[in-house]
């Protein structure tokens, strides 16, 4: 049944040099879509577009939602603001992790805002525009946010979860998709797609904030999981996937049966995903490997016991350096996220970081500066040592360098310091002669040239 509402998503520009698919609006297109609702899609990122030019391409929308990180809060509503001020009578609807913990403070903030969507949005979606296109009151609906007679109103949360398997594909048929790059060292083939199988964490890492998914962990079958790969490399002839699950193979079960699905249905297809030190065996990554599982990437993050006790981490090294060989004695490339920075961070703590990198011989490792994110216990941490107002955009990564960027100095460490001590893990790590020759040696396919390739780039990129 195909419905009268216009609705329009749009994802708000970042401008990175790897666009990454926006899996939340994938999935609200695809439910709105299912629905009949008419329907576009923009991803500004994707299309490199400004603000400004927005706002021609939803003219006829009825309704447009907006999708928001904390990086990205200013430019969507900045795009929300030249949409009001063209068609004053559309409805502007915003969601997202960041408005998902802040949704009165955004709507004071920007009241060209007519609702928040907090928290997973596919059924929230459908019970709002139900109510927009009939009129009818707001009251009922749960897990939102919005204006009533000049006050803020924030309805009761949904008391129940999206049931994942009830989930239509993601959308990529309204996204710009060819546009998608993995981010090195992913990219062993293209096109290249990203989707997410499962969400909720239960651990409690202090750099970690859950307020859209929450600490259960609800994972899709494994039937569904492996239907949407078919339907992916069907549909698109896409021949790599990142699984950005936080957390993938928590349910060893599962993760055997995705891997097993994938043969079975004999998909040749190149996957990568990620996952946590205390959560593989042997047998699983070889099982991984034969369906095609190329590497793994670990959230290490620190050499320091006392770091990773304050990060409530929750592994100790020498899970790290278990899973680190197993990962690599059954052929799977290895990646290794590490943060330079934390609290209590000191110059040899970062000097042993750097050196457990090199040590556990990983293929890749990543370094960047601990920012304590908004809804993250580091970041109530943060606040305690300053009442400064911090502008969203600064909460990245890549602008850990930047003078207003949050992170933890001490006397020891100062911004500029850290800045250093990030090019200096890089330049080590890379730049060793056994690196070299590990890389050249394990090049075995045109494929694995690429991913060389672009990681050259990107190094050059961070070591200047």
């Amino acid at each position: 049944m195909k419905r009268g509402l216009k609705v329009v998503l749009i994802n708000p520009p970042q401008f990175t040099r790897y666009p990454q698919p926006p899996m939340g609006i994938a999935s609200i297109a695809a439910v709105l879509e299912r629905e009949g609702y008419q329907l576009a899609v923009v991803d500004a990122n994707a299309l490199g577009l400004e603000p400004e030019d927005i706002t021609s391409q939803v003219s006829d929308a009825d309704i447009v939602g907006l999708t928001a990180m904390t990086p990205t809060l200013n430019a969507a509503i900045n795009i929300a603001r030249r949409l009001k001020q063209a068609n004053p009578n559309l409805v502007l609807i915003i969601g997202g992790p960041h408005v998902t913990l802040l949704p009165e403070e955004t709507l004071a903030n920007a009241p060209e805002i007519d609702i928040v969507v907090r928290g997973e949005g596919e059924e929230t979606i459908i019970e709002l525009l139900r109510a927009v296109e009939g009129n009818d009151s707001l009251d009922g609906i749960p897990s939102i946010s919005y204006r009533r007679n000049g006050n803020m109103v924030s309805n009761p949360s949904a008391s129940s979860k999206v049931d994942l398997d009830s989930l239509p594909f993601l959308a990529y048929h309204l996204l710009p998709w060819q546009r998608y790059k993995p981010h090195p060292p992913h990219g062993r083939a293209s096109p290249f797609a990203a989707i997410i199988t499962s969400r909720g964490c239960p651990y409690q890492c202090a750099y970690c904030s859950k307020p859209v998914f929450g600490s259960k962990f609800r994972g899709q079958s494994s039937e569904r999981v492996v239907d949407e790969v078919a339907y992916h490399r069907r549909k698109f002839g896409i021949k790599e996937i990142a699984f950005y699950d936080d957390v993938f193979t928590l349910n060893k079960k599962r993760a055997y049966a995705i891997a097993d699905g994938i043969m079975k249905q004999g998909l040749r297809i190149d996957w990568t995903c990620e996952t946590r030190v205390d959560l593989v065996d042997k047998e699983l990554l070889r099982h991984m490997k034969q369906a095609g599982c190329y590497a793994i990437a670990y959230g290490i993050e620190s050499a320091s016991h006392e770091i990773l006790n304050t990060l409530k981490k929750g592994i100790s090294l020498d899970q790290v350096e278990e899973a680190v060989r197993i990962t690599r004695e059954v052929g799977l490339q290895t990646i290794g996220y590490f943060m330079l920075g934390s609290p209590g961070e000191t110059p040899e703590t970062i000097r042993k970081t750097i050196d457990l990198a090199k040590k556990l011989k990983l293929d890749f490792a990543q370094f960047s500066v601990t920012i304590p994110f908004p809804g993250t216990k580091l970041y109530d941490l943060y606040r305690e040592q300053t009442s400064e107002s911090i502008p969203w955009e600064s909460f990245v990564y890549d602008k850990a360098g930047g003078e207003v960027t949050p992170m933890f100095e001490n006397s020891q460490l100062s911004r500029s310091d850290l800045q250093r001590w990030i090019r200096q893990g890089y330049k080590e790590f890379y730049l060793r002669p056994s690196y070299l020759w590990q890389r050249i040696r394990k090049i075995s396919s045109i494929g694995d040239l690429k991913v060389n390739l672009k990681g050259l780039s990107m190094l050059l990129g961070n070591i200047k």
